[in-house]
């Protein structure tokens, strides 16, 4: 990919939240080549979160497990300070290392660390063109052309690109789904208060139900019971909140075959029952 204009921002934040949840310090865009770049991140004089992503050349980061190769496309997701390090190989001349790299603070970011390196790892694969690569490269476009950030407007950054980047990671781009798998969302949306099982609409287009239920995986991430049981469940968050639908009622409008099991359903999906939800989100 072309890259945009080098050059980093940094941040201050003073007179805002005593303690805020999300920071952000600086971030940049910058190419290695032909030096030496070689940081430990146990050592550095600064604490947070380093996110550096690998738009062409490449670098090294260890752990205490290993090192791993950052070619195009991959990254790695360090908290400092921490036993690793990342660097510019030496003894090859004609490598270098373009990458964007974003570093924050705040006790918010911990979950989204955790779990993205307990599920992840510490070097992880983002397409270039989704949306949390593409926040920062369109920021810093902006920055470049004298654009100043708001108050607060850093920390929100932040936990849009934290979400939005466990979000790719746990749904990776997939190919265009076949006509078989999109015809049956769209039956799925349009009749989910209907009374119709899977084995019915594998049926209906002609396939056994343990195949459609593999294809529909395959293509979308989850069975087809799971993505029906979501737009009921849906549907039924909206009642809930918006009406005073008894249950029973409820659990009939959204398709399920009773209130027990829609009780049983909705419990399972929120740790507790749709009484008690309405009780406590309902207006």
């Amino acid at each position: 990919m072309t890259l945009q204009t080098y050059g980093t921002f940094g941040f201050l934040n003073p007179g805002q939240l005593a303690e805020e949840p999300l920071m952000l310090l600086d971030f940049g865009i910058e190419k290695r080549q032909s030096e030496k770049y070689d940081f430990y991140n146990n050592d550095r004089d600064y604490d947070g979160f380093l996110f550096q992503y690998t738009f062409q050349g490449e670098g090294v980061f260890e752990t205490e497990e290993g090192s791993r190769r950052l070619s195009a496309g991959t990254a790695f997701f360090s908290c400092i300070p921490e036993k690793s390090r990342y660097y510019l190989p030496a003894g090859e001349p004609e490598n270098r290392w373009e990458y964007l790299y974003v570093h924050f603070q705040g006790p918010a970011a911990v979950p989204f660390f955790r779990k993205i390196r307990d599920s992840f790892g510490p070097v992880v694969t983002v397409p270039a063109d989704s949306f949390p690569i593409q926040l920062w490269l369109n920021l810093h476009e902006d920055m470049t052309n004298g654009r100043q950030l708001r108050r607060y407007e850093g920390g929100d950054l932040v936990y849009r690109f934290l979400s939005s980047l466990l979000r790719t990671l746990e749904e990776p781009q997939r190919p265009a789904l076949t006509p078989c798998v999109e015809e049956s969302i769209r039956y799925m949306k349009e009749h989910f208060p209907e009374h119709f099982s899977i084995e019915e609409l594998a049926a209906y287009k002609g396939l056994s139900s343990a195949y459609f239920t593999r294809l529909f995986t395959r293509e979308t991430g989850q069975s087809p019971v799971r993505y029906l049981t979501g737009l009921r469940l849906s549907h039924a968050l909206s009642l809930l909140l918006n009406t005073t639908m008894p249950v029973e009622a409820v659990a009939r409008d959204c398709g399920f075959s009773c209130g027990n099991y829609f009780c049983k359903v909705f419990r399972r999906a929120s740790g507790c029952t749709p009484a008690e939800y309405r009780r406590r989100y309902g207006g």
